[in-house]
Parts: C-alpha cells; sequence; structure tokens
C-alpha cells in the first residue's frame, strides 16, 4: 500500500479519512468501490476523480469510517476495496478535524 499518516481522530467514534485509489478506468469499478466502502459502514462524504489515464483512473474519497475499539477498520476497509479486481489504494491520510466533509 501506500503511504499512511498518523489518526488524530482514533478514540472517537467516527474518523474521517482521504483514501486515494487507482483502478480501472471502465464502467462499474467506481460503483464496486462504493459498494465495499457502504458495507463496511463507512459514508462517502465526497469523492473525485483526479485523473484518468492509460486505463487507470486515480480517485480521491473523504470517508467517515466507523471506529470500534479493538478492530483495524482502516486495515478491513483496504482489505474489502482490495477485492474489486484492479484496484490499489497508493495512500491514506487523516486530515486535521474540522477540515473537510
Amino acid at each position: 500500500m501506500g503511504e499512511t499518516s498518523a489518526d488524530p481522530t482514533a478514540d472517537t467514534g467516527r474518523r474521517h479519512l482521504v483514501v486515494t485509489l487507482q483502478l480501472p478506468d471502465r464502467p462499474g469499478a467506481l460503483g464496486s468501490v462504493a459498494s465495499r466502502i457502504g458495507a463496511l459502514g463507512a459514508d462517502i462524504t465526497d469523492v473525485r476523480v483526479s485523473s484518468r489515464r492509460a486505463g487507470v483512473a486515480e480517485d480521491v474519497f473523504h470517508l467517515d469510517l466507523p471506529a470500534v475499539e479493538g478492530v483495524d477498520t482502516v486495515g478491513l476497509l483496504l482489505a474489502e476495496i482490495g477485492h474489486v479486481d484492479g484496484v490499489v489504494a497508493p495512500s491514506v491520510s487523516y486530515p486535521a478535524p474540522g477540515c473537510c466533509g
């Protein structure tokens, strides 16, 4: 995977994170990723297609993910997204509280 920064909101009920994904630029790929995100109870607060080239789209998702004590919900999220063929999560970051979404 890519870089991950420290999570300043890990002790709250939900955490806001930004996940940048590279996925196949084909119909249904974005919907498949969104379904996997929703299956974990995460809320997509924003998604942007930041680039498309050579059959690959780079999408930036802002998510509110439930925080569950003792459970690596970010790891579960990345594993779930990883079940979509061709998807790579090059980075996960935790923006400062109140900055976005």
